[in-house]
């Protein structure tokens, strides 16, 4: 009668085997993604130079993608990174945004003014459909410890659909709305200077 058991539970033991993987589904194993902002082309002529000094990082995630999903919950994505974190990304895409045009050397004369900040949010906002981008910034000139602009920008840049690629896309676009803003403020700077420079009584 043992013997009989035995055999029965050895006969039944692959068919429960079977069974247990056939009601329990696999896991899907997802690679992890990586991504970084587009590279621009160098911004080209203007009335003076940027050295662009490292970002730092204060908004959550550090390399993983930060997803809103509602105005006071976000998720950390386990599977699409970063290939850096957010300030380091910044400051390579400005490094090469003002980077000088080829054939151009040093200074020529031209104001040199110096660029860094911090990076404070880095987020798509699933609800509103928007990448945000939020970074403080300082601008110091060199030879001139005088100097300063300091300031904070936030980019809200829409997507059309909630993914990594919609996230590098508008994080791209954003840095670059905020390359524009640095070169609006400098140029209107040295309008400034201009002006005040012809409105000064000249000295005999």
């Amino acid at each position: 009668m043992k013997r009989f058991q035995l055999w029965c539970a050895a006969a039944l033991l692959p068919l429960l085997a079977a069974c247990s993987f056939s009601v329990i589904p696999q896991a899907e194993i997802t690679d992890p993604r990586t991504f970084d902002l587009t590279s621009p082309p160098s911004i080209g002529e203007i009335p003076f130079t940027v050295d662009v000094d490292a970002f730092s990082s204060e908004c959550a995630g550090r390399y993983k993608m930060v997803f809103r999903e509602a105005s006071n919950r976000i998720d950390v994505d386990e599977y699409n990174r970063w290939a850096m974190p957010p300030g380091a990304m910044l400051t390579k895409y400005l490094s090469a945004r003002f980077a000088a045009p080829s054939g151009h050397y040093g200074r020529d004369g031209r104001p040199g003014f110096e660029l860094d900040g911090s990076v404070l949010n880095c987020e798509l906002n699933k609800e509103k459909k928007q990448v945000d981008l939020l970074v403080r910034f300082f601008i110091l000139e060199h030879g001139d410890n005088d100097f300063k602009i300091t300031g904070t920008e936030n980019y809200s840049i829409p997507v059309d659909g909630i993914s990594a690629e919609a996230f590098a896309d508008g994080m791209t676009k954003a840095a670059a709305k905020f390359a524009d803003h640095v070169v609006y403020i400098l140029k209107d700077e040295l309008k400034k200077r201009a002006d005040k420079a012809k409105a000064a009584p000249e000295t005999k």
